[in-house]
């Protein structure tokens, strides 16, 4: 039991020492300042009372001088006290000489308050025959301040040698003096484990405090890092959500990508209907061209034409995707019949103009696309399914046509109007 008051059961780093001991002794001085009025109003009264038996001769072995003497200093030291407190910033930074300067001074302090109650309690011999002075200025000391057990141990030493070496000259009772030492030493050391027991809690309380901080520090950095990790996951999602409406070869959108922009224009569109213009592509005679120049050759052949169907992009309005294999869509929002039929035709030239060879194909030396186009009023996916329809088979009626031409239809569609030379074909109402 008393190994627990003597030694803490716990171990302190050198940087939580060094804040124990910062923080006890900024305990230690605000306690002190407020001890220190009361010491000097109560030194006050007594000063008073002395004054008073002095004047009325209360005692014949009253010594006026003597204890007026005593309450004076008593006073001043804590006046001084106050003072020198009231320099000290908790909030500023000290060097270590400087701090130890100020422990020092407050250790001066409690060592001449209960060498005072020592000498004062000799005094008192003669008149009172008790050690009340004593008494109460260490228990005062004992558990209104923090110590450690060496600085008690050193404050209850020194007092208690003046107290107990003085004795047998000022008390002429030999049965006296034996109950003083007795009681002394019982006094001590109930008063000594009030003091441990009254630091260990402290300490323990503080010990506390620096776990909780550090579980707090730990629950923080554990939260830090789940938040980067969910940040990660959510660019991680974000780049596979992206990597999923991309078309891996070609870079542009998917098929995926074109529905879900597609279904975005719909919904963002004002009017009840919105006229839209559709192009599908197809390269012509492209399993020759694969099975004779091999699938890394018809890679870079589509990833070319990807590259003009792409660049034929105005803006916001118009979504170029891959369907999949050698087959390409254009949607292109608030655009008419001709202006899609320019664009279409400006494909097909563009396609033509890249000159790649193409021995295998039966419209000529180079590769070539067949293109249909479709236009409509649009204002639901239905009606949308049905305009893709209508490209699609206008795509059809360009390959059944001699492909590397593009074929117009619009919504809806009954019969052939007119034929526009040999490279472009308009079906419409």
């Amino acid at each position: 039991m008393l190994s627990r008051l003597i030694r803490l059961p716990f171990e302190l780093t050198a940087r939580e020492k060094k804040q124990l001991q910062n923080q006890m002794f900024e305990e230690n001085i605000a306690r002190g300042m407020l001890f220190a009025r009361i010491i000097i109003g109560l030194e006050a009264a007594l000063t008073v009372a002395d004054v008073t038996a002095s004047i009325s001769n209360a005692h014949e072995s009253f010594h006026f001088s003597f204890y007026f003497v005593m309450y004076m200093l008593m006073i001043v030291m804590n006046i001084c006290f106050l003072l020198a407190a009231r320099r000290y910033d908790p909030d500023k930074t000290y060097s270590p000489e400087q701090f130890r300067r100020y422990q020092g001074a407050f250790l001066l302090y409690s060592i001449i308050f209960v060498v005072w109650g020592s000498i004062v309690a000799l005094a008192d011999q003669r008149l009172y025959g008790q050690l009340m002075a004593f008494v109460v200025n260490l228990m005062s000391i004992s558990v209104i301040f923090y110590f450690n057990n060496k600085t008690i141990l050193l404050l209850y030493g020194v007092s208690t040698l003046v107290l107990a070496a003085g004795l047998p000259f000022f008390q002429a009772s030999g049965e006296v003096l034996v109950g003083h030492y007795v009681n002394l030493g019982i006094f001590v050391f109930f008063t000594w484990i009030a003091s441990r027991i009254l630091y260990v809690t402290y300490c323990r309380n503080f010990y506390s405090k620096v776990l909780l901080g550090q579980s707090n520090a730990r629950l923080e950095q554990e939260i830090q890092e789940n938040l980067r990790v969910h940040r990660e996951l959510e660019r991680a999602n974000e780049e596979l959500l992206k990597l999923s409406l991309v078309d891996d070869l070609t870079g542009i959108p998917n098929r995926r990508a074109f529905d879900q922009q597609v279904q975005s224009m719909l919904s963002s569109q004002d009017a009840p209907d919105t006229e839209v213009s559709l192009i599908m592509l197809d390269i012509d005679y492209f399993k020759q061209f694969n099975d004779n120049y091999g699938h890394a050759e018809g890679d870079k052949v589509i990833k070319s034409i990807a590259g003009v169907i792409h660049a034929a992009s105005r803006g916001p309005g118009d979504i170029a995707a891959r369907l999949g294999g050698e087959e390409f869509v254009f949607a292109a929002f608030h655009t008419g019949k001709e202006e899609i039929a320019e664009i279409a035709e400006t494909i097909r030239e563009q396609i033509s103009g890249m000159k790649i060879t193409h021995e295998f194909s039966v419209t000529g030396e180079f590769v070539t696309g067949s293109l249909g186009t479709a236009t409509g009023r649009v204002r639901n996916n239905g009606q949308f399914a049905e305009l893709m329809k209508i490209a699609d088979e206008a795509l059809y009626a360009a390959k059944a046509g001699g492909r590397n031409s593009v074929v117009r239809m619009n919504m809806p569609k009954t019969r052939p109007l007119s034929v526009d030379g040999k490279k472009t074909e308009d079906w419409e109402v």
